[in-house]
């Protein structure tokens, strides 16, 4: 099972309705992949919370049926019937309100999860950079990241002219952020590194525009005390993360879009 896959049948996952095999196979693929399992979690979070959500909508069936009963009585003349017909008003009634309250609150979680690949260039980052950890795949000189990144996008002319002012190129792998492959180039001074992922041009990024530089729309986000800053180029989206103050932060995303074209 692959990332695509997992993607597709996690509802069914969450909701106990796949066979044995293919939970197997989903657990397995999970266990193994770190973006798959983060999604994982976040899903099952907002699951829960939407539940929760759901259970704690009281509805005030009695205030509610002497509410209907009385705009029937009033949109219409008063008759005497001698067999009346059930009044289903009352569950239809709650059945649209909860309807409604669940629509509220999915497309509220909808449009927070549209932030999970600022999440995971956060996760990455700390996990790959900040934690400083053993990890294979690196390419690290610069005949090996220029190949690499040439492999992987089509050019790598473009380093140089993405490097901060004072930061040089140290290393350079691929990762998923959260199912879609960016390279990761880290850039380090004497002070700190920080990263930068790019990719093909997709999907527009999620969230608001803060300026628009080059004709690239900036976007920044702040999580725990890191900054996230993407924009997207005619050919490329990047996303810069790091521990600076966000003027800092947002002027290297700046840079960066004046370079790229």
């Amino acid at each position: 099972m692959n990332c695509n896959e997992t993607k597709f049948v996690m509802p069914l996952y969450l909701s106990s309705e796949l066979d044995a095999t293919r939970m197997a196979d989903f657990e397995i693929h999970v266990q193994q992949c770190g973006p798959c399992a983060r999604e994982l979690e976040y899903a099952g979070h907002c699951d829960e919370l939407l539940h929760d959500a759901c259970l704690e909508q009281s509805v005030d069936a009695l205030g509610l049926r002497e509410r209907v009963l009385n705009e029937i009585s009033k949109s219409r003349p008063r008759r005497r019937f001698l067999f009346r017909r059930p009044v289903y008003t009352l569950p239809i009634a709650a059945a649209l309100l909860l309807a409604i309250g669940a629509g509220i609150i999915y497309f509220t979680l909808y449009g927070s999860s549209s932030q999970t690949v600022y999440a995971a260039a956060l996760d990455d980052h700390y996990s790959e950079v900040v934690q400083h950890p053993t990890i294979p795949g690196w390419r690290k000189t610069p005949e090996e990241i220029s190949a690499f990144v040439r492999e992987q996008l089509g050019d790598a002319e473009f380093l140089d002219k993405l490097a901060p002012a004072g930061y040089h190129l140290t290393r350079a792998r691929v990762c998923d952020l959260p199912d879609k492959a960016y390279v990761h180039l880290v850039y380090k001074n004497d002070a700190r590194e920080i990263s930068i992922y790019v990719r093909r041009k997709d999907a527009e990024l999620p969230g608001a525009t803060v300026e628009t530089v080059n004709g690239c729309a900036l976007h920044v986000t702040a999580i725990n005390k890191f900054e996230i800053a993407g924009f997207q180029s005619q050919k490329y989206t990047v996303l810069v993360v790091s521990d600076l103050p966000r003027t800092e932060s947002l002027l290297i995303a700046r840079n960066a879009a004046l370079s790229l074209s």
